[in-house]
């Protein structure tokens, strides 16, 4: 299992590597269709998009013209077409991968150890409630689960991320917190369709906590550069990100029984900043 998701991982690099080109439209509709694909992926990025949106259609109607599910996903590609072009980037590329301490990431463990003991795990956890026809998890395939964190773990969690984004963008004076989702457990064949996030979820966190996959399940960001970066993590690991103007997802689908992540999200503050520039941004997000 091993040589495979080492494997698995060296063509990741290896696609991302020769792809300099390879942006938005690539591996999922991000702003339109799929019409540049045949240069990176070939033909098989749009039966997968096909048959996603026909998992939905089937499941709440309609048909790719005229449905609940075409109208969700038509919000999508406008949001990710729109949105970003009225924020203010406070990075240079908008992520940064890193690592929870030692002592949270042991708090958070042994946490985790407790939820995965009970039986039939994660069958036996809450099932996620997704709006009707929302597309941005498949969720009309399999239900994605979820599990609270206590109150602790959370005020932990706030405040070691909180300094994470402190380190990161320091010409914030502040970050107030907006949303620490409890665990979010996906399951075999997910996809997590490229998308931005909405005021106030603006600069975030991903946790990833546990995961049991075959082959590694990177999520990918359309950087500030402009380019598709797919980002792979560990259980204790992190990534940092612009949440609100860096388009990000998991096109490709979860290959294993799960993938666990707890997501922490904040809006900063730049009122007692110097930098004029930063007055501006309140009025954008």
């Amino acid at each position: 299992m091993k040589a495979a998701i080492v494997a698995a991982a060296v063509l990741l690099l290896t696609i991302a590597a020769s792809a300099q080109n390879y942006g938005a439209d690539v591996s999922f509709p991000i702003h339109d269709d799929l019409s540049a694909t045949n240069q990176v992926f070939g033909h098989d990025r749009v039966e997968a998009y096909s048959t996603y949106i026909q998992g939905c259609i089937k499941r709440y109607g309609g048909n790719e013209a005229n449905s609940l599910c075409a109208y969700s996903d038509a919000e999508r590609l406008r949001l990710n077409l729109e949105q970003p072009k009225i924020q203010t980037n406070y990075t240079e590329i908008g992520f940064k991968k890193t690592k929870l301490s030692d002592e949270t990431w042991s708090m958070l463990k042994t946490f985790w150890a407790g939820v995965k003991a009970k039986e039939h795990f994660p069958d036996s956890l809450l099932s996620e409630a997704w709006p009707e026809a929302n597309t941005y998890v498949n969720h009309w395939e399999t239900d994605s689960k979820v599990h609270p964190l206590n109150y602790t773990l959370r005020g932990v969690l706030w405040q070691e991320i909180d300094q994470k984004m402190q380190e990161w963008i320091p010409t914030a004076s502040s970050f107030s917190q907006s949303s620490l989702y409890g665990v979010r457990v996906y399951r075999e064949g997910h996809i997590l369709a490229p998308h931005v996030d909405r005021d106030p979820l603006i600069s975030s966190a991903i946790i990833n906590i546990d995961q049991e996959v075959t082959e590694p399940w990177p999520l990918e960001v359309i950087g500030h550069d402009g380019f598709a970066h797919n980002i792979t993590i560990s259980p204790g690991e992190v990534i940092l990100y612009e949440s609100h103007s860096i388009i990000h997802g998991r096109p490709f689908a979860l290959k294993g029984s799960y993938y666990a992540n707890v997501f922490v999200h904040f809006k900063p503050d730049f009122s007692s900043s110097e930098d004029s520039n930063n007055d501006e941004v309140k009025d954008e997000l």
